[in-house]
């Protein structure tokens, strides 16, 4: 489709598309598409890793995500429950701004210094790359998984017959790999399939911007490049400052509001403090 469009908007016949179209950029694009797969990849697997990582370190230091021990079942589950959800909500949304940049930047910096002709390849390369990385990564992180559960039955034995259990160093090994295995089995594989996809549509709906050569838009790729840099350190670092802000903003505001409506920290009024008073 990306052909036709751009071969017939300058005046081309597409179905006579032969010779330095289909050979010059051929293995520029598509080694351009195999790189950006496998960056995306790197960064979906880094990104649910470190919001694992995030996650573990905010239950270990946060007091307020233990359950309510005055609180009868459910109850007493609901506050934490509702503090993780926000917390998860807002990190993993910044974690996949990385991902997100680095799908819509492959076919522009593709397009700017290849030219529509390697951008071609590059989506062939970046489809078949896919296809491959994404059955890889979701039948290995399916192994780890597997294995795991098949310590944890105790089918597994050692040299001298008997079942190797959760307290084996091979469990505690295993559980360090299930850590990779599943981001990879839920969450880059399948992305990949998406990666594609948008690169594709992406491509298609920019096409206007790219010439049939690269002669006066590869300077352009620079830019974009420099751009998409940027980008990704405004989401890692300046867009954590900005969320940082907007909730110590918002906590001073509900500690105001609980202290007009004579509240404590619990959202319950303090009736005995208000009585000392009187």
């Amino acid at each position: 489709t990306l052909l036709a469009q751009k071969w017939t908007s300058i005046g081309g016949d597409y179905k006579n598309v032969v010779g330095s179209i289909l050979s010059e950029w051929s293995t520029a694009g598509i080694l351009l598409g195999v790189v950006g797969t496998f960056m995306f990849s790197a960064n979906t697997l880094m990104s649910c890793i470190n919001m694992a990582k995030i996650l573990m370190k905010y239950c270990k230091e946060n007091p307020n995500v233990d359950r309510v021990a005055r609180l009868p079942f459910p109850q007493m589950h609901i506050k934490p429950l509702k503090i993780l959800t926000a917390f998860g909500t807002v990190k993993s949304m910044r974690m996949v701004f990385s991902p997100l940049i680095n799908t819509l930047c492959t076919p522009v910096i593709g397009g700017l210094f290849l030219g529509a002709k390697g951008l071609l390849f590059l989506i062939n390369g970046s489809n078949a790359a896919c296809l491959c990385v994404s059955l890889f990564l979701i039948n290995c992180g399916s192994s780890w998984d597997s294995a795991k559960k098949f310590v944890m039955l105790g089918l597994l034995k050692d040299d001298e017959g008997q079942p190797v259990g959760p307290d084996d160093p091979l469990f505690a090994h295993l559980k360090v790999g299930q850590q990779i295995g599943g981001a990879l089995e839920d969450t880059t594989g399948p992305a990949c399939n998406n990666f594609v996809k948008f690169v594709a549509v992406f491509a298609f709906v920019t096409e206007k911007l790219y010439d049939p050569t690269p002669e006066n838009t590869w300077t352009w790729g620079f830019v974009a490049m420099v751009c998409s840099l940027m980008l990704v350190v405004f989401a890692k670092f300046g867009l954590t400052l900005t969320l940082t802000l907007v909730a110590s903003i918002l906590r001073r505001r509900q500690k105001r509001q609980q202290f007009e409506e004579g509240m404590d920290e619990d959202g319950e009024h303090d009736f005995e403090h208000q009585a000392d008073q009187e």
